[in-house]
């Protein structure tokens, strides 16, 4: 432990070197995957640094033992030459930011918040981005509602989620499982390179660079086999048509990739696809099926909409050292010309140079 920090109200705040202890503290206290130490693990692989903060009441005891976590906050420093310095919490993902014990002293909050800020001006960064959580007030932190989501209701099993999805979702839904396409659930690493070759390609087709596959694979490791991971497929004469991969933790499953095939959006494949992984999660006992995040009003929006979930705006907070700066944005107007060059360009070309861009954008 290091980098330690000390407020009159016996609360330290220090950087963690304690993946088992951290990975504790998030998954007994209602975090998420991307909470998770794993997520950093596949954030430095790209040459990030992290900085996993844990603030603890009480400091040290006079044997010198470590006092109770009672929150952390995982951060990720990203410089970029094109995008600038950030800290992120979390990169690549929707949902992460502070998490606290229930009925822990407002003050552990504080004092994270007041080292992320210690930890920004040192670093000289342009901006903090907290995601997905909501810090109440505190006037050095912008908050921003940016992108929503929504919340599938899983009570009463699957049975009760068909009931309450839109009719048109239904029936979409029943045409892909009556056509000769077929469900599969991943287990190997053939699967993950399957989806990931589709992901370059829809990839393209959004315009977006992708990942590295190496960023995939220390996902896979870090989740899969600890149950956090599910990653379903649909084929058509064996070949990939769509993907969907989801995060599970604690009472909530967490939609995160979804990759499809142009050329076969008729056959509804992604809808079967979503649907599958809502009766898995009500059909195992979770109690929440978060969509992902998406803009209000646009198709995917209108899409997401139709199963029947709550909408749920995400809680965004950046903090500016040096005043405000621009934050990334990948449905700004500027960036159009851009996408249309990139959608255009070999997939060898798109695969090669885009993990080398998309590292470098915190989205």
């Amino acid at each position: 432990m290091s980098e330690t920090h000390r407020l009159q109200t016996r609360v330290t705040v220090e950087r963690c070197d304690d993946p088992i202890a951290w990975n504790r503290f998030v998954t007994e206290h209602r975090g998420t995957p991307y909470a998770l130490w794993g997520w950093g693990d596949a954030s430095e692989q790209y040459g990030h640094d992290r900085h996993y903060l844990v603030a603890r009441e009480g400091g040290r005891n006079k044997a010198g033992a470590d006092g109770e976590i009672a929150g952390v906050l995982p951060l990720v420093h990203i410089r970029s030459r094109l995008f600038g310095s950030k800290l992120v919490s979390p990169p690549y993902a929707e949902r992460g930011s502070i998490l606290t014990r229930s009925g822990a002293d407002p003050a552990v909050r504080d004092a994270l918040l007041d080292r992320t800020r210690e930890l920004a001006d040192a670093l000289d960064v342009e901006f903090v981005s907290l995601r997905g959580a909501d810090l109440g007030t505190r006037p050095e932190f912008d908050h921003e509602r940016r992108f929503v989501t929504f919340h599938i209701p899983l009570d009463g099993g699957s049975d009760a989620v068909w009931s309450r999805m839109d009719d048109s979702r239904q029936r979409g839904i029943r045409q892909a499982q009556d056509a000769e396409i077929e469900y599969d659930v991943a287990d190997s690493l053939s699967d993950l390179r399957e989806f990931y070759c589709l992901n370059l390609e829809t990839m393209r087709g959004h315009g977006t660079p992708p990942h590295s596959f190496a960023f995939y694979r220390t996902i896979w490791d870090c989740f899969f086999e600890r149950g956090h991971l599910q990653l379903r497929l649909i084929r058509k004469d064996g070949d990939v048509i769509n993907g969907l991969l989801d995060f599970c933790l604690g009472d909530t499953v967490y939609q995160w990739g979804v990759v499809s095939d142009y050329e076969h959006r008729s056959l509804n494949g992604g809808g079967l696809l979503h649907w599958k992984s809502m009766e898995w999660a009500a059909d195992h006992g979770y109690r929440t099926y978060e969509l992902g995040r998406t803009r209000e009003g646009t198709g995917v929006y209108m899409f997401k909409k139709r199963f029947g979930g709550r909408k749920v705006w995400y809680d965004d907070y950046h903090y500016f050292p040096n005043g405000r700066a621009e934050l990334p944005d990948p449905d700004d107007d500027r960036y159009d010309r851009l996408k249309t060059v990139w959608k255009r360009l070999p997939l060898s070309v798109t695969s090669t140079v885009g993990p080398t861009l998309r590292k470098q954008i915190s989205l």
